[in-house]
């Protein structure tokens, strides 16, 4: 598997660990995937060069799971566990983890050989994030009180 710096290395395990969560509790909302994008270029310091290269071709598209572990094992540890968090991050969105969402984050954790401690570092990381973004769509909150709009919608 080809990559031509660390930046496109990173970014592909990004695209398929992040494509994997998005999917994993059945219903991939554009929300997240935005999130994802954003996070690649906010977060891990992805280029938009290097996200296009990553994603042209077929080779995103035939990279497995194991690929992604494998790749995910041997970056440096500050890539994987911003990596983790952006993870977690997708799967925060919706205020819920789906039991497969908590599979895939426990799998790249293990992956990592994450301490209890690395591991709540990353969530309460993406805890912050996701609380920042709002998944739901306007049909969803339309007469819900939230916090941001504590006199409801009139």
């Amino acid at each position: 598997m080809p990559f031509d710096t660390l930046e496109e290395k990173v970014a592909m395990v990004w695209f398929l660990a992040a494509r994997a969560m998005s999917v994993a509790d059945g219903n991939p909302g554009t929300a997240r995937q935005a999130a994802g994008g954003l996070y690649a270029q906010a977060i891990l310091g992805i280029s938009e060069e290097s996200c296009l290269s990553v994603k042209k071709g077929d080779l995103l598209d035939e990279m497995t799971l194991l690929d992604c572990l494998g790749m995910l094992r041997g970056l440096p540890r500050e890539s994987a566990e911003r990596i983790m968090t952006g993870v977690m991050m997708i799967a925060y969105a919706n205020r819920s983890m789906h039991p497969l969402e908590v599979r895939w984050a426990s799998t790249l954790a293990s992956c990592l050989e994450f301490t209890e401690d690395d591991f709540q570092r990353c969530c309460v990381n993406a805890r912050v994030m996701s609380s920042m973004l709002d998944a739901r769509s306007d049909d969803e909150t339309k007469g819900v009180r939230t916090e941001r709009d504590p006199g409801g919608i009139s």
